[in-house]
This record gives C-alpha cells, sequence and structure tokens, in this order.
C-alpha cells in the first residue's frame, strides 16, 4: 500500500495569541520538524496545508521536497486544508495529522494504515472516549466527496464527512496503549497553559 500522509499547519492560534503552533519549540526543533520526522518515516508522500501564500513563505524550509497546499475557501476550519490535501494526495489511503501534536507516534500511525486498508477510514478514540479525527486515515476518494458535500451544506465538524463514510472503524485507546503507554501521540496544544505544561514536561 502506497501511502499519503497530509499535515494540517494552516490554524489560526487564537488561543496562542496567534503564535504559529507548528513553530513551537519541542526537544531540539520545532513541533513540525518532529512531526514531519515521523510522516517522513511512515509514508511515502507528505502534504504540508497552508492557510495562505504569506504562510506558505514563513514555512518555506520546511517544504522542500514535500508536496503543499493553499486554502482556497475561508474560514471553514481544517475542512479547507483537507479538502486540498485530499484532491492533491497521490495515494488511496492518507493520514491526517494536526501540527499541535508533538508526540506524535508512528507505531500508532502504521497500525492505523494497517487497519485501513479496505475501509473508508480508522479513527481512532482517545481515553476520554473522544474520537481524534485529525489524528486519522482515510481512504482518499469517499472521504474527498463526503467532506465536499460537507462544506456544501455548511457543515464544518471534521466529523460531519466521517459520518458519511460507508465503513468506518475505531481504534480504541485500550488497543493504542500496547504501543503508546500514556497516549502522548493525541498530546496537543491550543493555549498559553498547554504550553506551560509542556514545558514543565520538557525540563522535568
Amino acid at each position: 500500500m502506497k501511502k499519503s500522509s497530509l499535515l494540517l499547519a494552516g490554524g489560526l492560534g487564537t488561543r496562542l495569541n496567534g503564535y504559529e503552533k507548528a513553530l513551537l519549540p519541542l526537544k531540539d526543533g520545532t513541533f513540525i520538524e518532529n512531526t514531519l520526522k515521523v510522516l517522513d518515516r511512515v509514508s511515502d508522500e507528505v502534504i504540508i496545508s497552508f492557510r495562505d501564500e504569506k504562510q506558505l513563505l514563513l514555512f518555506e524550509e520546511y517544504t522542500h521536497g514535500r508536496e503543499t497546499v493553499v486554502d482556497i475557501l475561508r474560514n471553514v476550519g481544517p475542512l479547507a486544508g483537507m479538502l486540498e490535501g485530499f484532491k492533491k494526495a497521490s495515494y488511496d489511503y492518507i493520514f491526517v495529522a494536526a501540527c499541535d501534536m508533538p508526540y506524535l507516534n508512528g507505531e500508532v500511525v502504521e497500525l492505523l494504515f494497517d487497519m485501513c486498508e479496505d475501509h473508508d477510514a480508522v479513527i481512532p478514540v482517545n481515553t476520554s472516549e473522544q474520537k481524534e479525527p485529525l489524528h486519522a486515515v482515510y481512504r482518499r476518494k469517499p472521504m474527498l466527496a463526503a467532506i465536499e458535500n460537507s462544506l456544501r451544506e455548511g457543515n464544518l465538524s471534521v466529523m460531519s464527512p466521517v459520518s458519511r463514510l460507508d465503513d468506518v472503524l475505531f481504534l480504541e485507546s485500550e488497543e493504542i496503549t500496547t504501543i503508546d503507554k500514556g497516549i502522548m501521540t493525541f498530546t496537543n496544544i491550543n493555549t498559553p497553559g498547554d504550553m506551560d505544561a509542556l514545558e514543565r514536561n520538557r525540563t522535568g
């Protein structure tokens, strides 16, 4: 199976005072550097989605050797990046990742790819029983059609197109803990408090 990965880097970071989440520091690099290392390893193609040309230029040093897309639709959230990314993708199965997950686990991603073959999507479920559609694998054609239909109807939730798919598997948290004991792969950064907690983990 040939695999694509789509990194959604176009968020506005409104709860971080507009700071680019993907450029937050982590270990010896940034969020985007860490994430791209994982995605390069687990997929045959990496696509990075940006909100506009200005942001694309800001991240130019990270785009070499990778495909890029820019949102055509504005103010519709992650589905704008997913729409363009799914149009661009070369392969049938696409892992979608948000740029604010600094501890992305490559083995979990590989498991999602393995499970998704012959299905429309595999979506993991976290320990709070919440689905993680921005850390999931989708089959390109059915999900692209579902995204287009959801946007046409004005349904902007990422779960809206998922609900239109015929064959969706859910990966329960108990299975994920066998690979990622603390399920750190879903950890995301949305607020200054999240940043403070991340910093304590880095220095603790």
